[in-house]
């Protein structure tokens, strides 16, 4: 885990708010960024990421509060001036310059000396693996290369803090996964507090070692992958957080359990949180990889036959659509796996890995 906990915040964010005319962008938020941290801020769009990325890197002036980079207030700075280097979704290359051009564009610009600008480039260009490049001009390039010269565009500078602003949402899914390795190695090296924004929750959980997950300008949980995972605060965090989403199943709580038309679970070994035990509407959630199916499912305290509908081969495994009287409910079989349509099949559920969410906060209980 990096050292995310030291004392001294790296990018400290206090009552931020973000107004364009009437409409609230951002409200009083807080959020405090260690030193060495690699933060995903995760929402689809429209949530306040990319405004909240912008505002630390002083493209947007916020309504009210404050904005401290390494204990420095810098809510009125230029951004030349926070100690940030920003990589886009779009390269924004110059496309007459070659890639050391590029490189060393901004560098020229504030009068550094050749010798040291030298220095920067061949080191970028060392970690990031583009030295055969660099006398190349960007249309020359792949997407994945124009890619790393932007990020590499940031590494020159020599910044506390990178921000990075979804930019692998332009690549194609294969070349997405390469880079995202790429941008991990490159925390793992540099040690830097990298800020990433992005709308692709397989990215979030890989590259953070905390996700805010945001929702109409508003953090909604902040914590590790693991924890965002295991134990989402709400319905929202739930349904977004997992590579196929969770199950819902509305039913009611009650000193004896679940119950629903189709469903009784008796909530022993589940950890109530939050809000606690509240007896009344709520919704049960189970993620598909913890439905468990055939004969391991009979030793379970719910388990029932459901009927096979849809079979969805995924290579390592297969996911399963079923319906239990009028509940959908999707699960996950081992890749080898024969099931076919009309099928009938055990699954059980595990109260301990199922989640309970109160209906009209859509809090989890």
């Amino acid at each position: 885990m990096a050292s995310h906990m030291s004392a001294d915040p790296s990018v400290s964010i206090r009552d931020l708010d973000l107004r364009f005319g009437s409409t609230e962008v951002l409200q009083g938020l807080n959020l405090d960024i260690g030193e060495g941290e690699f933060l995903v801020l995760l929402g689809s769009s429209g949530c306040g990421k990319s405004t909240l990325l912008n505002c630390i890197a002083g493209l947007l002036d916020v309504s009210a509060g404050e904005i401290h980079i390494r204990g420095r207030n810098v809510t009125w700075d230029e951004p030349k001036d926070r100690g940030i280097g920003m990589v886009f979704q779009s390269y924004a290359l110059y496309p007459q310059m070659t890639v050391r051009g590029n490189l060393s564009f901004g560098l020229k610009q504030s009068k550094m000396a050749s010798a040291e600008i030298d220095k920067r480039v061949a080191r970028a260009a060392d970690v990031l693996q583009i030295e055969p490049l660099l006398d190349r001009k960007p249309a020359q390039l792949s997407g994945g290369q124009r890619q790393r010269v932007a990020i590499g565009r940031a590494l020159v500078r020599d910044v506390d803090v990178f921000l990075f602003d979804e930019p692998l949402s332009n690549l194609d899914a294969k070349l997405r996964a390469s880079l995202r390795v790429e941008i991990k190695r490159l925390h793992q090296r540099l040690k830097n507090t990298m800020i990433y924004v992005t709308h692709d929750q397989v990215e979030a959980m890989t590259l953070a070692d905390r996700i805010a997950i945001m929702k109409d300008g508003v953090i909604q949980q902040l914590g590790s992958p693991n924890e965002i995972y295991r134990s989402p605060i709400n319905r929202y965090v739930a349904a977004f957080i997992g590579s196929s989403s969770m199950n819902f199943i509305s039913g009611m709580l009650t000193a004896d359990g679940f119950e629903s038309d189709d469903i009784r679970l008796r909530m022993e070994g589940y950890a109530f949180d939050g809000v606690g035990q509240q007896n009344g509407a709520v919704e049960l959630g189970v993620r598909p990889e913890h439905i468990v199916s055939g004969e391991a499912a009979r030793s379970l305290p719910f388990n029932t036959e459901v009927v096979v509908d849809v079979v969805e081969p995924m290579g390592s495994d297969t996911q399963v659509w079923s319906s239990m009287g009028s509940t959908e409910l999707r699960f996950r079989v081992d890749g080898q796996s024969e099931l076919s349509p009309g099928d009938r099949i055990q699954v059980g559920i595990d109260p301990a890995q199922a989640c309970l969410f109160e209906v009209t906060s859509e809090q989890r209980l």
